[in-house]
Formats: structure tokens, sequence, C-alpha cells
């Protein structure tokens, strides 16, 4: 069987699209492939100052010469930006070994919102990182489009998959008649959070998810119900038993949890952005307006049936299959 080395700094017990992308498409892969992961937990650390849960390692080298010597593989792909995937790319550079890359995450605007760093500045590190990968891999179309005015080359569209098994319509157990909309993610600036704890509505509001504005915001919104992170059946409730699913976010690739939403047969409010626009754009569960309060009018109109139809087309095993056919041999 050949082996393929997957190079992350974003791994278990991190919950994020990164984690959920890989660990639902390993068990696929593994079928055919034998996988090794390299990630921040085999190394020396510390933490995010933001996300405590994200670690950052340093003084890689010696650790990664060894994984890839003791695993010769026959496939590299680097998930992620940060030390690691450093790391790994600056191996395979000098061992002159072909790789491919992926785009996850718009740290560009995150980091602006953070720490006001322009993200032209950040978009250069980004382009640098990823010049050399024989194909980079990413979400949307609408996201290759953007990344291609930062002059990004070698894009390719690998889009994703839900679990439609655990996200389903019928772990919906509500039996009152209020109209309940939720948001699932993690509480923090960039995700636009505000948007929708402002939204003008006499609806019941549910957020779902931790974060680091999850204390301040509790205090600020008494009327909004956190009920911290959930996982598992517990979470596939929270989505089916809302009656739309309310996504803010500006900043996301994609956005996983839309899928999981219409997997449970939940409407999904959002703006015309990067990911909403790429998944819902002129399909029958299209509610995407730039008026957050007109989208969630739309999305309550549409059929729960429709919802679970549309999803069951994004399914892990497909999303495996077309990662593996964006693959190259690392060594001729």
């Amino acid at each position: 069987m050949k082996k393929i080395a997957l190079i992350t700094d974003a791994w278990l017990p991190q919950i994020n699209g990164v984690v959920n992308t890989f660990q639902s498409i390993i068990p696929h892969i593994e079928k055919e492939y034998i996988v090794k992961v390299l990630h921040p937990g085999m190394f020396k650390n510390f933490s995010y100052p933001w996300y405590k849960e994200i670690k950052i390692a340093y003084n890689t080298k010696k650790i990664t010469n060894s994984f890839f010597n003791s695993l010769n593989p026959d496939i590299v792909h680097i998930l992620t930006e940060g030390p690691v995937g450093k790391a790994g790319i600056k191996f395979c550079n000098q061992n002159k070994w072909k790789y491919t890359t992926s785009f996850h995450t718009r740290f560009p605007e995150y980091i602006e919102k953070r720490v006001y760093v322009p993200r032209k500045f950040t978009y250069w590190y980004l382009r640098n990182f990823h010049k050399n990968a024989k194909k980079v891999l990413v979400p949307t179309q609408s996201m290759i489009n953007e990344l291609s005015g930062y002059k990004f080359q070698n894009l390719y569209v690998w889009s994703r998959g839900v679990n439609t098994n655990l996200f389903n319509p019928s772990k919906r157990t509500r039996k009152d008649n209020e109209t309940n909309i939720t948001y699932i993610g993690r509480v923090s600036i960039e995700k636009n959070i505000k948007a929708f704890l402002e939204l003008k509505t006499t609806m019941k509001k549910t957020v779902v998810g931790d974060g680091p504005e999850l204390q301040k915001l509790k205090k600020k919104y008494p009327g909004v119900k956190f009920v911290g992170l959930k996982k598992g059946d517990e979470l596939a409730q929270f989505y089916a038993n809302a009656d739309v699913f309310v996504f803010p976010s500006k900043t996301d690739t994609f956005g996983n949890v839309i899928l999981e939403a219409l997997s449970s047969g939940t409407p999904v409010a959002a703006f015309p952005v990067v990911g909403p626009l790429d998944i819902m754009k002129d399909t029958k569960v299209d509610a995407l307006d730039e008026n957050l309060e007109k989208s969630l009018e739309k999305a309550l109109k549409i059929k729960r049936s429709d919802c679970r139809d549309f999803a069951m087309q994004f399914t892990w095993k497909q999303c495996s299959q077309d990662f593996i056919s964006h693959m190259v041999m690392a060594k001729e």
C-alpha cells in the first residue's frame, strides 16, 4: 500500500473545519493507503494567545526529518501554513520532493480583525508558502477567484462532505410551536456572530459553541441562550431542532456547518459571500441576501425536505476520492 504523509498545524483535540474534514476522509482513504499525520502534539509547543486549544510547534527540524525518513511516504500533502506545515515544505523542497497543499482558512482577514495587520502582507506570506506546490486545493471556485487576485497559482477546487447519518432530520425532538434560530460555531469576532445576535426578531436565539468572546457576549445578550460546545448526537439535535440555522460569517472559505444544518433538514440564512454563495446559490435552498433579516425570512419559507435532499449529494466518500485524485507522487 502506498503511504500518505499529512502535515498539519491543526489537529485533535482542536475542533475546526480542517480537523473535521480530514478526520472524516481518512477512514475512506485508509482502505487503500497508509496514512500518517505530522501534527503539533509531536513537538514542543505553546498555545495561541486567543485560542488556547491551538498549539504552535517549535524546534521542528529534527522530528520532521525523523518523521519523513522513517515513513518514506509516496505522497505528501501540507494542510496548513503554520510552523509544522512550513517544516514539511522545507524538507520537501530540500529533497526535491513534489507535494500538494490546501487552503482552508482566511488568516489574513482574521489577523486583520485581531491585530490590524493589513491583509495584503499576510496574503504575501501565504502566496509564498504555497508557490512550489504542484496543486493548491481550495474549497470553492469563489475562493479560487479571490486567491487568483492575490496571484496564487495552481489552484484547484476540492469541495467538502457531510455525515448524513449523524446530521439527520430524525434528530429533531421539539414539540413546541416556537420559532428557534440557531448559530453553531466559534464564538469569535471573525465569525461575525454579532450580526446574528443583533437580528431584530422575537424568535428564540441559541448559540452553540465556545470561543474567546463567549463570556463577554453572554453578559451583553442575556436574552440569548448560550449552551457552549456540543458534540455528536447532542450537536446533531441542536441542528435539527432549529427552524433556521444562521451563518453570519463573511470570512469562511466554505462553511462545513452549512452542510451539517442542511443535512439535518434545517434551512440556512446567510450572506451571499464565499462559501454560502458556492454551496446554495440558485438552488432550492437558496435564501441568501445582503440583508440577514431578509435572508432569515426567505429561509423560513424553504421546505425542510428540500434541505435534506440537497445535502445528500455531499458525501465524505466522494470528498476523499476527489482528494486522492489531486495527489501527486513525491518522488519519481
